[in-house]
This record gives C-alpha cells, structure tokens and sequence, in this order.
C-alpha cells in the first residue's frame, strides 16, 4: 500500500525575536508548542504503520553565568499525550564569557502506539526549561503524520 498522509499541524508562539520572552530556572517550564495530529483517517492496515516527524525552532540568547560553576543552558523535551519521548540540551560553552546569540532547531520522529493512533488524536507538546537564564526570541513547533510502509 502507498503511503497515506494522515495530518500536519503548526504552533507559532513568536514570529519574531522581540519582544524577547526572558526565563529563569524559577519560571518553567514554558511551552511553546502544543498540536493535535488527526489519525482518524488512518486505514486499518495502516494503524501500527504510523510515523510522525516532529520540528521545532528557538531563538536562544544566553548570558554568560555569574558562578563559574554554573554552565547556562536550555533543555528541550517533547511528550507525546503527556509522556515524554525526546529531550535534548543546548549548553553554552563553558568557555565563552559573553552572552550569545544561537539559533536552536530539532527534529524528532516518533512511532506511536496503535492505541494512540486509534484514539484519533495524538497530542504532542514541546516546553523549555532552563538552569540559569536565557531568553526567547521566534519560537515554532510543528509535526506531521503518516502511515503505511510504502
């Protein structure tokens, strides 16, 4: 069977860099994306044949620590229906005493159970936290989904 497009869905929580959203290690976590992929189109043969692939983008400023102990970062986790299914972190070099000015993407696939694929809606959501301090700038999160192995 060929492949069968199920759905695709956007979050845009910024389009820009400013203002600038500013967090600290007391203010998360922030979510800046949260879809709902349709799977109730998906044919029977097709319902343990889902593939979602998700993508998202943050406009990182880190400032440089105040405790050369203390390394700034953010880390990113996506959930699928609540559970967690990929986390990553974006550190800033330890070395580098000046704030900086990074451009984050990420991709992450998933494969969700036949019972969430079934349900006819998975939930995927994406939030930030952070250990020291960054601020935010445009910010978007999206996914699609499909199904076979054609």
């Amino acid at each position: 069977m060929s492949i069968q497009f199920l759905d695709m869905r956007i979050a845009q929580d910024s389009t820009s860099d400013t203002p600038a959203l500013g967090l600290s290690s007391s203010s998360f976590p922030y979510t800046f994306g949260d879809i709902g992929l349709q799977t109730t189109s998906v044919s029977p043969e097709n319902v343990s044949l889902v593939r979602v692939t998700l993508n998202a983008y943050a406009r990182l400023t880190l400032s440089a620590s105040s405790s050369s102990t203390v390394v700034p970062n953010a880390t990113f986790t996506i959930l699928r229906n609540g559970t967690p299914i990929f986390s990553t972190v974006y550190q800033k070099p330890a070395t580098q005493f000046e704030t900086i000015y990074e451009m984050s993407g990420l991709t992450a696939v998933d494969y969700p159970p036949a019972a969430d694929v079934l349900s006819g809606q998975i939930r995927y959501t994406i939030y930030v936290v952070t250990n020291y301090g960054i601020t935010l700038g445009a910010r978007c999160f999206s996914g699609s989904a499909v199904a076979g192995n054609g």
